[in-house]
């Protein structure tokens, strides 16, 4: 494959840009935590092998950039964000209630 080709995906679009980067820190939430950290983009979808397809958002927190992932059917708190309108430059805090993936609840809220 020469330089100028790029290997394109079925739909169109280069398939490397939905593999995330296994050497960013990944921000995780435990129950009853809250984090407090800045947007620096606006998420975009991805497939992780440890978190499905998730939307993931790139964020600073306490000065080192992480990727935060929400799965892309946590359609309940993916709608918070979206309140949020546009999020770089946005600092919030991010809590989480529950231990299970059944019982676990985020909240977030502009700071």
């Amino acid at each position: 494959m020469s330089e100028e080709q790029t290997p394109i995906s079925e739909d169109g679009k280069d398939w490397r840009v939905n593999i995330s980067e296994s050497g960013v820190a990944v921000l995780k939430v435990a129950d009853g935590e809250t984090k407090t950290f800045v947007f620096l983009n606006e998420g975009e979808k991805r497939t992780h092998q440890d978190f499905g397809t998730s939307v993931v958002f790139e964020v600073e927190h306490e000065k080192e950039r992480m990727n935060f992932y929400v799965r892309e059917n946590n359609y309940s708190f993916l709608q918070q964000i979206k309140a949020l309108g546009n999020l770089v430059g946005t600092t919030v805090k991010v809590s989480r209630v529950g231990s299970k993936k059944s019982d676990t609840r985020y909240t977030i809220e502009k700071i």
